[in-house]
């Protein structure tokens, strides 16, 4: 009896085991696209301790603030690039794919649904430049559209300045234009 139930505990523990060994496969393959995501945190740790000057700008009205952030309120400011990553499951076939020497796109296909329309990088001898994107959401009530750059010092590879300008329109209300931009200071 207690053999019979050891080797039950051994079965389940296997098939756990295989089952978390599979998922870790499975997400390394669905990395289908450019690795928004992951390519953000990386620099989020890098710019811990530096500076952030941002302006924001809604519907006309100014805001300036400037301040010394740390990995989390990187993440933060730049959730709308995080939020642009298209590596889910879901969409693994859902963007038709262009790449050259300077430039790779990802944009949705006809017909498929996802709210990030594109997403382009740009490259130059070979280091990123830039990444930026393109989403809307819309429903018969609201319509939202977005779009973002983030672009990479040419000499240290980090975060130099990020713009992100979104349009929210509510029927039967004025649209609200947003538009935040942003440098890295040293």
């Amino acid at each position: 009896m207690k053999v019979r139930n050891y080797l039950l505990l051994i079965l389940v523990f296997a098939l756990f085991w295989s089952c978390s060994g599979n998922q870790g496969t499975a997400d390394g393959a669905e990395a289908n696209y450019f690795p928004v995501k992951d390519f953000i945190e990386v620099q989020a740790k890098k710019l811990s301790g530096r500076t952030l000057f941002k302006e924001v700008n809604v519907n006309g009205e100014k805001e300036s603030s400037t301040k010394v952030l740390n990995e989390e309120d990187w993440l933060k400011e730049l959730d709308f690039f995080i939020q642009a990553d298209i590596n889910r499951p879901a969409l693994a076939s859902a963007y038709e794919t262009q790449k050259s020497e300077r430039f790779l796109i990802h944009e949705l296909k006809e017909g498929e649904k996802g709210k990030v329309k594109k997403v382009i990088v740009e490259y130059v001898r070979g280091d990123i430049k830039q990444i930026s994107f393109q989403s809307k959401t819309e429903n018969p009530f609201y319509t939202s559209q977005t779009r973002g750059v983030v672009i990479l010092h040419g000499l240290t590879g980090l975060i130099d300045n990020f713009a992100v300008e979104t349009i929210q329109e509510v029927v039967f209300s004025k649209p609200n234009k947003i538009v935040i931009s942003a440098h890295v200071k040293e």
